[in-house]
């Protein structure tokens, strides 16, 4: 993984960014008992095209190999694209592009216009669309369109299973239930998840527009609209009584929804006031007989957002508001009391405030720290995630980041799975 991401950054002209990177993670929390270690290493490298540049070529991404753990391991590739521009103000990009399709999807990380690299839950990062991309601006107003044959969903976190058992290898994989009850008596599970073809999978149709109008200050409004796969994969399963075990054949399948959404705002040098409505209508897919299948509701997502300058602080507060978006089963074994082994959001109800502050001094290297909180009274979760890092004039820069959640178990929250995951991490990079 590291010999490939050193190999772009060899063959490619572009202005590219390179930097070694070596980090630890250590989980604090008293109750973890996830996997076999506290603590994991991870080497690796990230490699970013300088935003400021006109190159033709664009890449952002960061491999990471876990020494002694490979299931951590990861390559995120955030975006990688070719782009050119023409005379009539219009761009065209080819590949996999980062753009803002809704504001209220990129800041809550929902995943409905975006995938998501959801390798850390606790830290979901937006994974740009890949496809073909028409952009033109002309005095206060943009249009974009995309339109692709190719799919790629969310990102998760890898799992291991090993004689129908998944493996408590990776602290981030939830682990589904082992036991059920089958007429009156409770047996042991036995998984097997039959992976589709990658041609099954990748090969879907996608296609979308936006409108920006507003100026770089004043008022603004984002219309949005798509049709495509969703990002997370619907699972189907089936149960089956083998001697005194029952062993579930999970099947993932692709499934479709029509997004709509709009921004409404004002901005200027003191940053900028939103409201955000994000609309999904996802069609339920089609499993085999005696299958149980997931059936999704619609959802209705909302939010206000401020964004604050006062140097060298930044201030940012957003409310989040999910109507629908549930999911559940339908089926031979389906129950109304078991939550579905598909999920589409991991929280419907949430609020963030936000610090940020960055300095230089002495003119020899700079601080950039972030205090996030994020909580839901409805979905009983609070978290608290304080990074700090340290670029100093030159190669060499650090950081520490801390994650810190907590849940309340009387609430069946999708956050629940990770109560136990408080962390902290600590790094350093070398830009060659």
């Amino acid at each position: 993984m590291i010999s490939a991401i050193l190999f772009f950054s060899l063959v490619s002209h572009s202005e590219i960014r390179t930097s070694m990177v070596v980090q630890g993670l250590s989980f604090i929390s008293p109750d973890y008992e996830s996997a076999s270690s506290k603590s994991f290493a991870f080497l690796g490298a990230n490699l970013k095209t300088n935003p400021k540049s006109d190159d033709l070529f664009r890449i952002n991404l960061t491999g990471m190999y876990a020494m002694g753990n490979s299931v951590l391991s990861f390559l995120n590739i955030r975006e990688t694209y070719f782009s050119t521009s023409f005379e009539d103000k219009s761009e065209l990009h080819i590949g996999r592009k980062l753009h803002n399709w809704s504001s209220l999807d990129s800041v809550w990380n929902l995943g409905v216009y975006q995938p998501q690299f959801r390798w850390n839950p606790l830290a979901p990062e937006n994974q740009g669309l890949t496809g073909l991309f028409w952009e033109k601006r002309n005095q206060g107003f943009a249009v974009s369109l995309f339109a692709s044959p190719l799919y790629i969903p969310d990102q998760g976190a890898s799992f291991e299973l090993k004689d129908g058992q998944f493996q408590a290898s990776n602290p981030w994989f939830p682990m589904p239930p082992q036991n059920v009850r089958f007429q009156g008596q409770l047996l042991p599970i036995d998984y097997n998840v039959d992976k589709p073809e990658v041609s099954e999978v990748i090969f879907q149709t996608q296609y979308g527009a936006q409108v920006r109008m507003g100026e770089g200050r004043g008022f603004f409004a984002n219309l949005a609209g798509m049709y495509k796969p969703s990002n997370q994969l619907a699972l189907g399963y089936k149960g089956v009584l083998v001697t005194t075990r029952v062993r579930i054949d999970v099947t993932p399948k692709v499934y479709y929804e029509n997004v709509y959404s709009a921004d409404f705002g004002y901005r200027d040098t003191w940053g900028a006031a939103q409201l955000s409505v994000l609309y999904s209508q996802p069609k339920d897919p089609k499993f085999d007989d005696g299958f149980n299948s997931p059936q999704f509701d619609e959802s209705l997502s909302w939010g206000p957002q401020i964004f604050f300058r006062y140097q060298p602080f930044t201030f940012f507060l957003a409310y989040l508001d999910t109507t629908g978006g549930k999911v559940k089963d339908v089926g031979p074994d389906a129950d109304d009391n078991r939550a579905s082994l598909s999920n589409r959001f991991q929280f419907r109800q949430a609020a963030l405030a936000r610090a940020t502050y960055t300095g230089v001094f002495w003119n020899q290297f700079r601080l950039d720290s972030t205090l996030q909180y994020k909580f839901s009274p409805s979905e009983s979760f609070r978290q608290i995630n304080f990074k700090n890092a340290v670029k100093l004039r030159g190669p060499w820069a650090f950081w520490v980041d801390v994650l810190l959640i907590d849940t309340d178990s009387e609430k069946n929250s999708a956050m629940e799975a990770y109560k136990s995951l408080d962390q902290v991490w600590a790094g350093v990079s070398y830009d060659i």
